[in-house]
């Protein structure tokens, strides 16, 4: 069975289409064609639906019907096989939906679409319509099969009650084709002619439940004209009703949620949200290492419902697509139902975080990842606030305690190490174990000795300078248990206490003499000729909140 043009008529239609060009890059299904006539080559398409043995113009039907476009000179490239992107492109305009997918930009977690084709798989995602091979492989330049192009044609018809490995024989059972037609698309080579064949007879085909056909919707929606149906053999005349809404799951009912900074912590695993300042970026559990990633600002909307900003960029939201199992990532700032969240609060401080869109599924820890799942408000999706507002007085008084048990004037004895260091620095790591229950490592310069030791703190400030002014300006960053660091030729270690206007108080150990405990009252120019190439201030990463 032969499904191609004759030469002549390739000329013909040539002819006919010269004026047809894309308009949006690299998209193969995007322009309008105005030209309605009425022509030798239109008339041949006259109940071609019925007829199988002349399907091999489909495609320039579409083209004359607005659905499709081709190159600038009007190929449409036949001979080719068609991508999965191009294939999902042709189903939105077979859905009259192009317009809409392309009016916001709905998140999408795919690492592998063009650029023009990221609006497509956004909505494809945020509709249900696709999930692609993986969360992060569309397969956008794979090859298209028979059988998963004809499972999108389905859905556009409102088919859901099948597996996509046996769409061409629910096709074959629901009159779209014939056996005949089913085998040739399933056995023969698939190209972009097969999916014409395809779009062209769905066109006709009766929408699920419904006497109207796939044209009469396109007609409702003005995507197409009746006069345009008929010339192209369309079948059509039954005039399209969208199903009736089967009632909103969108929530009715909010607890406020406070606006601010937050750190999002779960109750069931103890880790936190975190992400980092890149859209499409995961939101995943981790450890609490008070990194800035992992903060959070809840932004209240005026129905009560709130949104989920990157505390480093307001313009990425927490973005999820409504639907169970759907990933937690950063999204550009769009407006969307997918970035809107309503709370809960199941006791006090603590939230399920529900999709506002959509109450059946909740903010949930699963597997190191965050993800909506099906609401059940076990302990997985319940949530409580830190604003991580860093408790000075709590640290105060455990330092406090400390130098009880190390006082001024203390000898420490001429053995005294821990965590491999002696003297000043030994002091210093052991008053930080004490503070904070973690063994950190640093150098002279204040880097850290490890990667793990790099978990364990900051480097909140440097100075090479030990005038006045850099002393004052470096310990107004200074809060009670940091560490104050100098690097070589005269190295030496301190814990800061306090500060004042006049200078400041630190807590060490072989200053006055060796191994021996100290209080010190330093002013800020007291070192200005100190021969020390650097001061760092260190500060702990888990430092007491509030």
């Amino acid at each position: 069975m032969q499904f191609h043009l004759q030469n002549h008529k390739k000329k013909i239609l040539s002819a006919v289409l010269s004026g047809v060009v894309l308009t949006s890059a690299g998209a193969p299904v995007l322009a309008y064609n105005t030209d309605n006539s009425t022509s030798i080559i239109s008339s041949i398409f006259q109940n071609a639906a019925k007829n199988e043995t002349d399907l091999s113009m489909s495609g320039y039907a579409l083209q004359r019907l607005g659905l499709i476009s081709g190159s600038e000179d009007g190929d449409l490239m036949l001979e080719k096989a068609g991508t999965r992107q191009e294939g999902f492109t042709l189903f939105l305009a077979l859905l009259g939906e192009q317009d809409k997918a392309n009016a916001t930009q709905y998140s999408y977690t795919f690492t592998d679409v063009a650029d023009w084709f990221g609006n497509y798989a956004g909505y494809g995602v945020y509709q249900h319509y696709t999930s692609g091979l993986s969360e992060k492989h569309f397969g956008a330049q794979d090859a298209i099969t028979a059988q998963q192009y004809m499972a999108f044609v389905l859905r556009a018809l409102g088919y859901t009650d099948f597996n996509w490995t046996e769409s061409i024989n629910k096709a074959v059972e629901i009159g779209l084709c014939t056996q005949q037609q089913a085998d040739h698309w399933t056995n023969d080579t698939f190209r972009r002619q097969e999916l014409m064949e395809i779009s062209y007879l769905a066109l006709s085909a009766r929408m699920r439940g419904s006497e109207s056909t796939l044209a009469d919707k396109l007609i409702a929606a003005g995507r197409i004209t009746e006069q345009q149906a008929e010339a192209e053999g369309l079948t059509y005349g039954t005039a399209y009703t969208a199903p009736a809404d089967t009632g909103s799951t969108k929530v009715t009912a909010y607890d406020a949620m406070p606006e601010g900074n937050y750190e999002l912590h779960n109750l069931s695993t103890n880790k936190i949200m975190s992400t980092t300042t890149t859209k499409q970026a995961d939101v995943v559990m981790s450890d609490d290492i008070n990194s800035s990633n992992q903060t959070f600002t809840i932004l209240g909307n005026a129905d009560g419902t709130f949104r989920i900003a990157s505390s480093n960029d307001y313009s990425l939201m927490l973005d999820t697509n409504p639907t169970d199992g759907a990933d937690a990532i950063m999204w550009a700032e769009n407006g969307s139902d997918c970035q809107n969240f309503a709370a809960e609060e199941v006791s006090e401080g603590v939230y399920i975080i529900r999709l506002a869109s959509n109450a059946n599924v909740a903010l949930t820890a699963v597997n190191g990842d965050v993800r909506l799942s099906t609401y059940t408000g076990t302990a997985e999706q319940q949530w409580t606030l830190n604003s991580n507002q860093e408790d000075m007085q709590m640290a105060s008084e455990k330092l406090a305690s400390i130098m009880t048990v190390y006082p001024s004037g203390k000898k420490l004895g001429s053995s005294y190490s821990f965590a491999g260091a002696r003297q000043c620095m030994g002091f210093g790591r052991e008053v930080f174990y004490r503070m904070y229950g973690e063994t950190a490592r640093w150098s002279y310069d204040g880097s850290p000795k490890s990667s793990a030791d790099a978990a364990l703190y900051t480097i909140v400030a440097k100075s090479n300078s030990y005038s006045a002014d850099s002393m004052r300006a470096l310990i107004s960053k200074a809060k009670p248990g940091d560490i104050l660091q100098m690097n070589t030729p005269k190295m030496h270690t301190m814990v800061f206490v306090s500060s004042d206007d006049t200078g400041f108080t630190v807590y060490d150990a072989n200053w006055v003499s060796s191994n021996q405990v100290s209080v010190r009252r330093v002013s800020y120019g007291a070192w200005s000729g100190r021969n020390s190439s650097s001061i760092t201030l260190l500060h702990a990463t888990n430092y007491p909140t509030k």
